[in-house]
């Protein structure tokens, strides 16, 4: 490990000592080391569809559209059979470590309860992939019976108890923020002594701005992130690293610490 890496792991190894509230905030680059596939670099699941088709108007009035959408959908649920990184569980230490406010997340997979996160302590701003919800009364089916259902050969996927139109539980172009989890995320991230962003370009509004409250509320911020972002000049600490290889040893320096 290079001198420059050594020192920025132990400077973000004491903000986490040293703060009473900590809000990680992690985007899809968290996920590359489970094998997710990446959405905007090319080849990734953007280069194979064409967001015009995904929106949520588009995906109410066309049926051609929904058959697109739940096409792209089939990508998502490998997500079933994707397991948690090195991240994801160091991140799940920093709560056991009594740390962890709470994880803001902009991934749609549930590897950070699936790692050991109370449900209760992740706050999905762009849903989730594991729920399938009905257009019309809200109910929500597991994504697994949805996809038992078209493997089956049924050609229009409707809710079974009101026939209305059924699309994942995502939050897709053109659609609202959910708005609980915004204003509960903002609250955490304004609330915040400690931001730690990990795998997000911080290129996706409105869910990018919760760094930026978090800085104008005074609260510290650190970075791990492959590319650069937008709040790189605000930061006390960035890391040009791989999540996994980054956290663990950013949470076992911390541990080591408060032993």
């Amino acid at each position: 490990m290079g001198n420059e890496l050594e020192e920025q792991i132990e400077e973000v190894a004491k903000l986490i000592v040293n703060c009473k509230r900590l809000v990680v905030f992690t985007g899809a680059g968290i996920n590359t080391e489970s094998g997710m596939p990446d959405l905007r670099s090319p080849g990734g699941i953007w280069s194979k569809f064409n967001p015009d088709d995904l929106t949520h108007q588009k995906n109410i009035r066309d049926p051609e559209a929904r058959r697109r959408n739940w096409q792209m959908l089939s990508i998502f649920r490998m997500v079933d059979s994707v397991e948690p990184n090195p991240a994801h569980y160091a991140i799940t230490e920093l709560d056991r470590m009594g740390k962890l406010d709470c994880v803001i997340t902009q991934n749609v997979d549930g590897l950070h309860q699936k790692a050991g996160v109370p449900e209760e302590k992740v706050i999905e701003l762009h849903g989730t992939a594991r729920w399938v919800k009905c257009l019309s009364c809200h109910r929500r089916y597991p994504m697994e019976e949805i996809a038992k259902r078209l493997q089956a050969g049924e050609a229009k996927t409707v809710c079974s108890y009101c026939g209305g139109i059924l699309k994942s539980a995502t939050i897709s172009f053109g659609e609202a923020m959910p708005a609980a989890e915004t204003a509960e995320a903002e609250r955490r991230s304004r609330s915040c002594d400690l931001m730690l962003v990990v795998g997000s370009s911080l290129a996706v509004y409105p869910a990018a701005y919760m760094p930026v409250y978090a800085v104008e509320s005074g609260a510290k911020l650190a970075i791990i992130n492959v590319g650069d972002t937008p709040m790189d000049r605000y930061a006390t600490v960035c890391i040009a690293e791989k999540a996994g290889v980054a956290m663990s040893k950013i949470v076992e320096r911390a541990k080591s610490k408060m032993a």
